[in-house]
Formats: C-alpha cells, sequence, structure tokens
C-alpha cells in the first residue's frame, strides 16, 4: 500500500495592518542586536571591511556637520516609520541603505552608539559648537566654550583674572579685599526651525547631510551672536555692548585720521586695562557695510600702504586691520557700532546639547516636506568687561 501523505499545514496569514504596525518595531530591534555584536577578526587573504569597500562615500571636511546632517536623517526616517506610510518606504529605502552602510563601515560611530538604535525619537546633538564656529564670529574669534554643565555653571569672579603677590616665608597668601561677585553661566533657550523638503531628506548621500546641518548652523550661529553682542532682556544673554562696565565711547568724526585714531584707541583701551594681548585671541567686529567702507579709503600716494588706509582690508579672505583679524557680521546690521575686544575674555556656555524633533507643520504634508526644530540651551558671559571696548555712532 502506498504510504498516505501528511497534509502540510498552511502558513498563517498575518494582516496587512499587523505587518505594517510590526515592521518599525522589528526592525528596531534587529538593528539593536546587530550592532552589539563584535565585529570578527579579519584573517589574512580575507574580504576587505566594509570600511574600505565603501571608501570614499563617507569622506568629508566637515565631519561635525555630516553627524548633524546624519541625525536629522535619522530623525525624518523615524517619523516615516511612526506614521506608517506605506507609499513611502520604497522612497525612503535608499536612505535606509545609506544609513546602513554608514554603520557597516563604522563611520560616525558616536551617532549610532545608543544600543546600535538609529530611530530615537529625540536626537541629541554634541556636534553643534563646531556647526556653528563657521556662522558665529564670536566663536570664531576663539572664546572660551564650556559645555554640559545643566543648568547652571560658576566659572570664575568677576573682572578678576589670576593675582599674583610675593609673601615672605612661612605667611600666609593674602587674598583681595574687594568681591565683584561670582560669574555665573545660566542656561538660555534657543529655538530654530526650518521646513526642509523631503527630497533632500531622502537622500542618501552625505553631502545632503552637510548641507542641512549648514543651514541650521547659519541660522543658529547668528541668533548667538546677536545675543553675544547686543542681547539683552529677561529670557536672553546679556550682551556685550549691554555688559555693566564695557568701555564705550563716540566715534571721534568721520575723516580718515579720525577713524584710523578710533581704531587704534579702542586697543589702547583694552592695553590700558593691563589686559595682555598675546594669547587672547584679539579682534576687531563689526558690519560687512563698514568693513567695505574701510577697505575703500585711499591714502596719500607714497605712504607705503599701496594707497590704502587699510590695507590689510584688501584681502576679503583674510581682513585685517593693524595686524588683528576683522569679524564682520549683519548682527550689528542698524545698531551703529564697532568695537575691538579679546576673545579668551569671553565665554560661550553650552549648557546642553542640541535637542533635534522633527514634524509635519501647518500645510507641510500637502507641500511634501518636514519641519525641523533644534532647541539649544546656552549663554554668553565676559569675564573682564574692560576687555572689550565699543565706538557708537558709526554711521559708515
Amino acid at each position: 500500500m502506498p504510504a498516505s501523505t501528511k497534509p502540510t499545514p498552511k502558513r498563517p496569514v498575518v494582516p496587512k495592518a499587523v505587518e505594517v504596525a510590526l515592521a518599525p518595531l522589528i526592525t528596531k530591534h534587529v538593528e539593536a542586536a546587530l550592532a552589539s555584536r563584535q565585529p570578527a577578526p579579519i584573517e589574512p587573504g580575507g574580504k576587505a571591511p566594509a570600511v574600505l569597500r565603501y571608501k570614499g562615500m563617507f569622506d568629508t571636511e566637515r565631519p561635525a556637520h555630516a553627524a548633524l546632517g546624519l541625525r536629522m536623517k535619522m530623525a525624518f526616517l523615524d517619523f516615516e516609520d511612526r506614521t506608517a506610510r506605506e507609499k513611502s518606504q520604497a522612497r525612503n529605502q535608499p536612505l535606509r541603505e545609506f544609513i546602513d552602510k554608514a554603520k557597516s563601515a563604522g563611520v560616525f560611530e558616536g551617532v549610532f552608539s545608543q544600543g546600535g538604535s538609529i530611530w530615537a525619537r529625540e536626537t541629541r546633538s554634541e556636534e553643534i559648537i563646531d556647526v556653528l564656529r563657521p556662522a558665529s564670529i564670536l566663536l570664531a574669534a576663539g572664546c572660551r566654550v564650556e559645555s554640559g554643565y545643566g543648568s547652571k555653571l560658576t566659572i570664575g569672579v568677576i573682572n578678576e583674572g589670576v593675582s599674583v603677590a610675593w609673601e615672605g616665608e612661612d605667611e600666609e597668601a593674602s587674598e583681595g579685599e574687594l568681591d565683584t561677585g561670582d560669574l555665573v553661566l545660566g542656561a538660555y533657550k534657543a529655538m530654530a526651525t526650518i521646513r526642509i523638503s523631503n527630497d533632500l531628506m531622502r537622500k542618501g548621500t552625505l553631502r545632503s547631510a552637510e548641507q542641512i546641518a549648514t543651514d541650521i548652523g547659519r541660522a543658529m550661529g547668528g541668533a548667538f551672536d546677536q545675543a553675544g553682542l547686543i542681547g539683552k532682556g529677561a529670557k536672553t544673554p546679556t550682551g556685550i555692548l549691554h555688559t555693566k562696565d564695557i568701555t564705550k565711547k563716540a566715534i571721534g568724526g568721520t575723516s580718515n585720521d579720525e577713524k584710523v585714531a578710533d581704531l587704534k584707541g579702542m586697543v589702547a583701551d583694552v592695553m590700558a586695562a593691563n589686559i595682555p594681548l598675546t594669547g587672547s585671541n584679539p579682534f576687531y567686529f563689526m558690519t560687512s557695510g563698514t568693513m567695505m567702507h574701510l577697505g575703500s579709503l585711499r591714502d596719500a600716494a607714497g605712504s607705503g600702504n599701496g594707497g590704502w588706509v587699510f590695507p590689510g582690508l584688501q584681502d576679503l579672505e583674510h581682513p585685517t586691520i593693524n595686524g588683528f583679524p576683522v569679524r564682520h557680521t549683519e548682527s550689528l546690521a542698524g545698531k551703529n557700532i564697532m568695537g575691538f575686544g579679546l576673545a579668551q575674555e569671553l565665554y560661550f556656555g553650552n549648557a546642553a546639547p542640541l535637542e533635534i524633533e522633527l514634524g509635519e507643520n501647518g500645510n507641510d504634508f500637502r507641500r511634501d516636506r518636514k519641519t525641523v526644530r533644534g532647541v539649544q540651551e546656552g549663554d554668553w558671559q565676559l569675564r573682564r568687561a574692560k576687555a572689550f571696548s565699543v565706538r557708537t555712532g558709526v554711521t559708515y
């Protein structure tokens, strides 16, 4: 008798709605499990590591921008997965594959460090200082930076540097009697929003990641400069212009000689406070319009300056006046001021890492785009007020 065939049980059919709901959770746990595995050692003659297989794909001269952009792209994928839009899955696949390759290549490890999960609802970036620096004249000038202190950090005493006194043998060190109060960095909140097309977010390239981060950096860098220079109010850091006891004078006039005298006079103000310039990152700051005006002033023939009053301003990439770098910003537009100061006497407090959230706002869904919100907490504090000198009434 022929053996009876045993019927094969049918596989249970999983409803489509359940598959869609479970897909993000399965992906998350699989990625975490893969990331937790230790890579096997490469045997001689074995296959090349992934970083060589993807050689050139992740080359960048701006790693901080690339890392921040990758975080934002991962926040985009997280939002898409949580909303479970079937039509977007195929369109998002190239970006997902690109991020998988970045993980396999072992680049930007800090981005994937939290248990291997790249699907966090809120990503936090420590690279924000490097992203802000190209867009902020105060950070670019070389101010001091304190990061990750939370809500408050006491960093010293206002208007006091290092004091040295000669003492007799077996005598206790003496202290000054003047107490001007503690210098404290706080945590003021700055919020930036930017609307980005879904097409740009879906691009699986490092250049597009850098581009997104650059836009965020420019917006926030300008906002932090404005607070650091002219900030005033209960919800804003106190800027240099409104710091108590800063040297502030009206310009001497508008002739070439008077402009030269004002620019040298600001340096003399700082030197008169007995604060050394060497190693303190001295710099001038003004609007681009003022800088271009000063750079256009002509000198008498045979002066040795090539016919220019300020020959250092002819190099627009690295402009200088009296040998000191010039930083220009439109954060000062309409304020009619220019100044000179020592960046090392200025503190920037990066209270907490940048928080990034992504969603749809208003008519974003209809226009196929997302709104990205970045929240950064920080503060500016001037260690010694006399380290900066400002001229007001600058109409040129």
